[in-house]
């Protein structure tokens, strides 16, 4: 059954990750500049020396594994001159820096360097850095950028991506983007805010983009096609445009096939059961290709049949990441099974299943085993015949099916599945209250009560339902405060008691104040460095909200150097408990980062390298969504909070306080927009410093905004700039979080 999953599951995607290899990619702005290119199996040296001495430099160079490429146009340089070499070129670099000469140009093609320096650029205090991994050149762009530097080329060669950024570039902001296609819709929309293509790249599998708002704005147009472009360019430059870009995601034939014949010989290994000789050949592939899900996916199913769990856990999270689909959900549930975390493997089969468009016999198969695990016979059995139903041979699913059943018949007492309430707590403002559930069991019911705060309940009687041997729906008045349900049932073998369901029942008011305040900065990862005030902030802060406004010390939940799974339990926790009349303030003080172009929040189990475990502003988008508070308003003191704003964020006119209560509201104040914050928050400061000096007896978040900006803006040391808006696609109706004070 297992192998016949993951041969399945080799068959997919194989030419999926090529489909964008072996393309040109070009862009032309307006220009008049001369210009000329030139192909040549060689190096066209003299083609170059001839276009210099007609006042031309080279401005782009590409090789598409067979030929080169040179473009050559019309600058105000003073001169030029390059360097080809399978080394990287350090010392020749710094002897031309020394004679006025900047570079322009980088390129690494046909297993060796070229880079091309020219005196007269305009650049200043240039700079480059070799790194051995795109997150390691991206930081050293992000610290380049806030030192007034702009990426002048970035290039990919021998396992290393290259960046060269300098002062004096005609730029005005500058983005990039990093991805296994060619982004053109990303391109076409930063076209829309008036940026242009400076740069194009390819390595490691993946394009990279840089687009820049020139001092001077250019029209530009650009394309990508797997021919070399020669009709578009002639086109355009009977347009007045000129090519800016050019590039040829070339890569050495060899190293495609290498990786081939080392992920076929993976799977021949998997498929003889040499799972020892399948690990190493998968490995020997992602060396060549880092970003195939396929190859982790199948390397850890290969350490899965080998019993090593933990680590093949850590494989399909990789290939999860890279690309989700129903097979790696269903290897990762088939791994949690293994290592006992039987919840966890159920929700895994539950999303494999949801997603696969053809229902294979194993998805039900499979599930069967995480339903035994958790001791739903009852489930499992079902499952085992839905498998049955689709694949009637397979003996391991009929065997399954007589085990459950033996089992439901032995042992298994009556089952309750509550409909309503679903939830083990609920919150209601309503006193009369609707209870629905399904009861079924093995052997013959004798009686079922419903028992109401331990008194039984008078019942209509209990009617039949698909899938329900007996069900139970009865309307019942609550009490004031809490209120327990739970439901008696008798066989002649069984008396059993369903879980406990509890309904808190309040009169609808102003609602009360709860609060999540979470405080990152002890990192189990060495790589991510450790702060030193988020938690003193935030007890602070909690003293301020229990002292000084409407929230009561146990509505208040403090979570110090919590886990993602700590965080997200605890927002279920409220989503539970609030109810539409309450109000939710969550404050989170920690690292913040963005990974192409989404934000994060970084709990205390992130890895620097893995996005496994970090917090995404999507997820907390969609838990402040489902969210039944009236009011919500998050507060994040963290490097790149502004990226939470998808939409943009924008200033809101003063409203008095009930008006602007009585509309639902979903809003967040951040220390900055997507830059970095220091760790001795000024933020925080000012905010802490607002709250508790505020004299009015009520006042909105926005009202708070206001009182923090200008301070904040005026006392950073980068002159930070707080940000104040709507969370999109979460409900807001225009309403607006309101502070009382005791």
């Amino acid at each position: 059954m297992r192998t016949t999953f993951i041969l399945f599951c080799l068959l997919l995607g194989l030419n999926d990750l090529y489909a964008q290899n072996d393309s040109w990619a070009i862009s032309m702005s307006t220009s008049r500049s001369l210009q000329a290119y030139e192909k040549s199996s060689e190096f066209p040296t003299d083609f170059v020396k001839k276009h210099w001495n007609q006042g031309k430099f080279m401005t782009n160079i590409a090789f598409d594994g067979e030929a080169w490429w040179v473009v050559m146009t019309q600058k105000n340089y003073k001169q030029q001159t390059f360097y080809r070499s399978t080394d990287f070129p350090n010392d020749w670099i710094d002897r031309k820096w020394n004679e006025g000469f900047d570079i322009t140009d980088i390129e690494f093609a046909d297993e060796q360097w070229i880079v091309v320096m020219s005196r007269g650029a305009g650049f200043e205090q240039e700079g480059w850095a070799k790194k051995n991994s795109f997150d390691e050149i991206k930081t050293y762009i992000e610290q380049q950028w806030k030192a007034g530097k702009y990426i002048i080329d970035l290039a990919y060669g021998q396992g290393q991506w290259v960046g060269v950024l300098s002062k004096g570039a005609q730029f005005r902001q500058q983005t990039f983007r990093w991805s296994a296609s060619y982004p053109a819709k990303w391109i076409q929309e930063n076209y829309g805010k008036g940026f242009n293509i400076t740069g194009i790249t390819y390595g490691d599998g993946q394009w990279l983009v840089v687009m820049s708002k020139l001092k001077k704005a250019q029209s530009e147009v650009s394309m990508a096609q797997t021919a070399f472009p020669a009709n578009y360019i002639k086109t355009n430059w009977d347009k007045n445009h000129r090519i800016s870009q050019l590039h040829f995601n070339y890569e050495p034939q060899g190293r495609k096939d290498y990786f081939q014949n080392y992920y076929a010989a993976g799977n021949k290994a998997l498929n003889a059961k040499n799972y020892d000789l399948a690990i190493r050949q998968y490995t020997e592939a992602l060396k060549l290709q880092p970003n195939d899900s396929r190859c982790y996916n199948n390397r850890a199913w290969a350490k899965y049949l080998l019993g090593q769990c933990e680590t093949a856990l850590n494989d399909v999270n990789s290939a999860i990441q890279i690309e989700a689909n129903e097979h790696s959900y269903h290897s990762r549930a088939a791994i949690y099974l293994c290592l006992g975390r039987c919840n966890k493997a159920l929700d895994d089969f539950n999303t494999a299943e949801r997603m696969a468009k053809t229902k294979d016999a194993f998805y039900y198969g499979d599930r069967a085993m995480a339903q035994e695990c958790l001791g739903n016979f009852q489930a499992a059995a079902k499952d085992y015949q839905k498998a049955l139903n689709i694949n009637p041979q397979e003996t391991a699913y009929k065997k399954g099916l007589a085990q459950a059943t033996a089992h439901m018949k032995e042992t298994s007492p009556p089952s309750v599945s509550w409909d309503y309430p679903y939830k083990a707590y609920t919150a209601s403002t309503d006193p009369v209250y609707e209870v629905k559930a399904c009861i079924n069991s093995e052997l013959d019911i004798t009686s079922v009560k419903l028992l109401l705060n331990g008194k039984s309940f008078s019942a209509r009687g209990f009617g039949l339902e698909d899938d329900c041997d007996r069900s139970l729906s009865e309307t019942v008045r609550l009490q004031e405060g809490r209120n327990e349900l739970i439901i008696q049932v008798q066989t002649n073998k069984h008396e059993m008691r369903s879980e406990k369901r509890i309904i808190e029942y309040k009169a609808s008011s102003s609602g009360n104040y709860h609060a999540l305040i979470i405080a990152v900065e002890n990192y189990d990862d060495f790589a991510i460095s450790d702060l030193e005030k988020p938690i003193d902030d935030a007890t602070e802060l909690q003293k301020v909200l229990t002292q000084t406004y409407t929230f009561e010390p146990t509505d208040v939940h403090f979570l110090k150097n919590p886990t993602k799974e700590e965080i997200l339990n605890k927002l279920v926790y409220l989503q539970d408990r609030l109810t539409n009349d309450d109000n939710l303030l969550v404050y989170y003080s920690g690292h913040g980062i963005v990974k192409n172009e989404v934000g994060y929040w970084l709990p205390k189990d992130s890895k620097k390298n893995s996005r496994s475990n970090w917090l995404s502003n999507a997820e907390l988008r969609d838990y402040m969504n489902a969210m039944k508070a009236k009011h919500t308003l998050v507060v994040a003191d963290a490097c790149f909070s502004g990226s939470i704003f998808t939409g943009g964020f924008r200033n809101m006119e003063e409203f008095a306080c009930e008006e602007m209560a009585k509309l639902k509201s979903r809003r967040a104040i951040t220390s900055g927009a997507n830059t970095v914050v220091p760790d001795n928050s000024i933020f925080f400061k000012y905010f802490i410093k607002m709250l508790d000096q505020n004299d009015a007896s009520c006042f909105t978040a926005e009202n708070l905004y206001s009182k923090i900006k200008p301070a904040v803006i005026y006392n950073s040391p980068n002159n930070h700039v707080p940000q104040f808006g709507v969370l999109p696609q979460t409900g807001d109706e225009g309403g607006n979080f309101v502070f009382r004070k005791r």
